[in-house]
């Protein structure tokens, strides 16, 4: 066999994280869901999974759907390891809009698929604000879709993935964007970015250029629920003319930050410690929280704050910072 007739069996892919650099709720929908507005960016932070048409030798869960098996693996055994887990239902929604291009049978005979294999490994926060599980969600369809051929183009799996959840659309292009070398052939990749502004309940994804910041991001080890923030929002801001308002995309702004830090007092007290004794430019929640990212346009200032967190008082033991970078990884040395 040639190497051009050799399928890839696996592939392995980092599954970025995103900030919100701005979020605004414009209005609560009929069907429950909420319009926003929103500068979404990647930040370099990730987790790691591969993804292989090949049975792993151990899987935390297995399930049956439509002519293969999904097997998960994770080296977090507190994420759902159930259908309710996102990479899992990443893989259902990729084979479902795969199905309806193509015979899936067919498909996964010519690529010598014998299943579904994920393993995650997991180094981001959970429930965190900053779209871990959709960045997982995103990377498994990314990753089934490319091993199966590619059948779908890009914007193809990003309107599968707004069913997946509401920042799977812009994790789908920036994870593409960030992985494009292993995700050669995916048609409409050059049209991939890192940052976008994201509309619609999130499904409304147009690629913009990015804002480059150095970032220190904290999280409080706490979890903050989506679900829960927007019920709040919608009982706090009954009866607002919200579509009304002007959307600033360009202002650091996060309508969220509303009911997290009220309800949250260690988000409050991490986000009042943080514009204290830091040199920020900027200090704003991420989506839903808990996670609040400081960001900063000058690098001495930043290495400088960073440096002096390892023996500041404040900062508290339940407490995880990392320093990273946002904006797109070509974007700096």
């Amino acid at each position: 066999m040639s190497r051009e007739d050799m399928k890839p069996s696996e592939i392995e892919l980092k599954a970025y994280a995103k900030i919100n650099l701005s979020l605004y709720v414009l209005s609560r929908r009929a069907d429950g869901y909420h319009d926003i507005k929103s500068f979404m960016q990647s930040i370099n932070v990730f987790d790691i999974l591969k993804i292989r048409t090949k049975l792993i030798n151990s899987y935390d869960y297995n399930c049956f759907f439509a002519e293969t098996n999904i097997y998960l693996s994770s080296t977090n055994k507190n994420i759902p390891l159930t259908t309710d887990n996102l990479a899992v239902k990443g893989a259902m929604t990729v084979i479902e809009a795969i199905s309806s291009r193509c015979n899936l049978a067919s498909l996964l005979k010519e690529r010598g698929a014998e299943c579904i294999s994920i393993e995650i490994d997991k180094k981001l926060p959970v429930a965190a604000g900053i779209a871990g599980g959709s960045g997982n969600a995103a990377a498994v369809m990314l990753g089934v879709n490319h091993l199966l051929g590619s059948p779908l183009s890009m914007r193809e799996l990003m309107e599968a993935g707004a069913k997946v959840g509401a920042d799977v659309p812009f994790s789908i292009m920036m994870n593409a964007y960030l992985n494009a070398d292993e995700l050669k052939g995916l048609p409409q990749l050059e049209d991939a970015s890192c940052a976008a502004i994201v509309s619609g309940i999130g499904e409304v994804v147009e690629a913009v250029m990015p804002r480059p910041h150095f970032v220190i991001l904290f999280n409080p080890g706490i979890a903050v629920y989506t679900k829960e923030v927007y019920e709040a929002i919608d009982r706090k801001l009954e009866g607002a003319e919200l579509a009304q308002r002007e959307a600033d995309v360009n202002r650091f702004y996060n309508e969220l930050e509303l009911y997290t830090l009220t309800k949250y007092r260690e988000v409050q007290n991490l986000v009042s410690r943080i514009r204290e004794y830091l040199h920020a430019d900027e200090v704003l929640m991420s989506g839903s929280g808990p996670t609040v990212a400081a960001y900063y346009t000058d690098e001495t200032r930043f290495e400088a704050d960073y440096e002096a967190l390892e023996s500041a008082r404040w900062v508290e033991p339940t407490w995880r910072y990392w320093k990273t970078k946002s904006g797109g990884l070509n974007l700096w040395s």
